[in-house]
């Protein structure tokens, strides 16, 4: 007989006995064989004494089931149902677990997720490596505070689906815009995707300071932009007045940066709307968007685009702010302080012309992306 199986046999006997800290001693001692860095249980000892595990653990005060927890989340050899069970039970006891226990799989994290609450969500996503799998189910049931852990958590992998999903969620939540950003694995085009609903210190971030990988980036957009010049001229018939006018204006070679200006100086915010999709090949609602995006961020990225020097951006951003002092209702005032026109000047200085050649690439595939979704819809 091993010295395991005596402990056992003497374990048992304390099962026997019903009071509380018979109870306690009894989870312990078979804890303690668990634990034991001799040469462990053989494969019936273990069985054993997995069962007296669960049969008591539910016999116990939460306390008690909490330190066997902290006792068992780092080792690997723990009874995966015992682990399971605690892993479902109070946060205070399952937490432990949930952080850090290598038994549970995916699958038992998964199912935590789908039928515990909030706080479980939490523990499991502050494991030190997290699934795409369980990464997908925290995006879909967790709040906005599990996928902020989430996403703060450099060791989650996030599929690509998931993290469409997040950014989505980034439009009305503010709190998930900057550490979602400061994700390395955050895809261009969805980091560009979020432009349009973040600060500008985060829509300078975006535009100077990002690091993507150049070759993979040209070749995705390479590979979206087939067949976009095609559907553009298959367009032609469905062009406004205003529209067919600029149009005919840029086949005749007579739109330019000075031609802009000009449009802005006479007010006419239509045209120049017009006027700026065709020159940087965008869609007229991506072109809307831009003007009427607050900051002028995505103006300076237009004009930077197409090479317009400093002084003709800052001409233009400021017959935009005069257009709307004058009451025309086409354009909110959007620069107030002589401060916030110096910063959007150096911003536009400080923009790599290439970084908003992609970026302005990156707008007009995602409208023309929402748009197929829509019609397939």
């Amino acid at each position: 007989m091993s010295a395991h199986t005596s402990k056992l046999e003497n374990l048992i006997e304390v099962a026997h006995e019903a009071s509380s800290d018979k109870r306690r001693e009894l989870l312990e001692g078979v804890t303690d064989l668990f634990m034991d860095d001799g040469p462990g249980l053989n494969d019936q000892e273990q069985v054993i004494a997995a069962d007296i595990l669960g049969k008591v653990v539910t016999e116990v005060e939460r306390e008690v089931r909490a330190r066997l927890s902290h006792r068992l989340a780092g080792l690997d050899d723990a009874p995966a149902d015992l682990i399971r069970q605690l892993a479902s039970d109070e946060i205070q006891v399952a937490r432990p677990l949930l952080e850090r226990s290598g038994v549970l799989s995916d699958q038992d994290l998964i199912d935590v997720i789908n039928n515990q609450g909030k706080e479980h969500q939490l523990s499991v996503s502050l494991r030190g490596s997290v699934s795409e799998g369980v990464s997908d189910a925290l995006v879909a049931r967790g709040d906005d505070e599990v996928v902020l852990s989430l996403i703060n958590n450099a060791g989650a992998e996030i599929s690509r689906g998931t993290m469409e999903a997040i950014v989505d969620r980034s439009e009305t939540s503010e709190q998930l815009h900057e550490p979602l950003l400061n994700r390395k694995d955050l895809p261009p085009d969805l980091m560009h995707n979020m432009f349009w609903w973040v600060s500008s210190a985060l829509k300078k971030h975006i535009l100077t300071e990002a690091e993507v990988d150049e070759e993979t980036v040209d070749r995705m957009l390479a590979e979206a932009e087939q067949g976009m010049v095609r559907e553009a001229e298959e367009e032609e018939d469905k062009l406004g007045r205003v529209e067919r006018a600029v149009r005919r204006r840029m086949r005749l070679g007579q739109l330019n940066q000075d031609a802009l200006v000009q449009y802005s100086r006479r007010g006419q915010v239509p045209e120049f709307i017009a006027g700026l999709g065709y020159l940087t090949d965008v869609d007229q609602k991506t072109a809307r968007r831009i003007v009427f995006t607050p900051g002028h961020e995505a103006v300076a990225v237009a004009c930077r685009a197409k090479g317009f020097d400093l002084s003709t951006f800052s001409t233009i951003v400021l017959l935009l702010d005069g257009a709307a002092d004058s009451g025309s209702g086409e354009v909110e005032k959007q620069l107030r302080r002589p401060e916030e026109v110096a910063e959007l000047l150096e911003l536009y200085k400080e923009i790599p012309v290439e970084t908003a050649k992609r970026a302005m690439r990156f707008w007009a595939i995602r409208q023309k992306s929402q748009e197929d979704a829509e019609t397939a819809g």
